[in-house]
């Protein structure tokens, strides 16, 4: 029997990355591309909901502030005024189509955890034991590591997690910082925490 591929770690990309990857989501969604993750057999987890609503708030409340500020400004800032705007309101509306097209997935052999548009983490089903709730904070975004607990890292856009996924064996990690060392807690931020359990006991009983 084939071994699977080891686990990958896809760590924050540079800014200008993450620029590409929001631009990138935006313009699929508009095109109403098909999501990778679209895949028969495999289940898509989204993210939290309450971010994703905090993302649009802000973003929507920030088209008529624009505006607002516009009649305010002397005439000459308002070309550049614009154009920072235009950057803001796109980039709010790019993280939510990163976050809608790039959910956490489960199939009979990876586990993908996603952050949107700051880093990932995909593990071999096997080695994914279980999911449970935990609610918690965890200071900072994206693929990150949990202060207090070596072993430990969380993978969420926003510092709000919700899900607590136990590897067994632990996986070894290097999140860009040089430090490559065993992980057997990731935290993620999901929609329905219920819903990754779900996939994973369906995938358990299928293989």
């Amino acid at each position: 029997m084939q071994n699977p591929p080891p686990p990958h770690v896809a760590p924050k990309p540079p800014v200008r990355s993450r620029a590409a990857i929001l631009s990138r989501a935006l313009l699929d969604t508009v095109m109403r591309r098909r999501p990778a993750s679209a895949v028969p057999g495999q289940s898509a987890i989204s993210h939290s909901s309450e971010l994703r609503s905090t993302v649009m708030a802000l973003t929507l409340t920030e088209i008529p502030l624009a505006f607002l500020v516009s009649e305010i400004i002397p005439p000459p800032a308002r070309p550049p005024h614009a154009l920072l705007e235009l950057v803001l309101i796109l980039t709010g509306f790019g993280v939510l189509a990163a976050m809608s097209r790039h959910p956490h997935t489960v199939s009979g052999s990876r586990v993908v955890l996603h952050t949107g548009f700051m880093g990932r983490l995909d593990l071999p089903r096997g080695t994914v034991r279980s999911a449970a709730r935990s609610m918690r904070t965890i200071t900072g975004r994206g693929l990150r590591r949990v202060p207090g607990e070596p072993a430990a890292v969380a993978c969420s856009l926003g510092s709000t997690v919700t899900v607590c996924l136990r590897l067994d064996p632990p996986v070894p990690m290097d999140l860009g910082d040089g430090r490559d060392e065993a992980v057997d807690t990731v935290y993620i931020s999901a929609d329905s925490p219920d819903a990754i359990t779900r996939a994973l006991r369906h995938t358990a009983e299928t293989q």
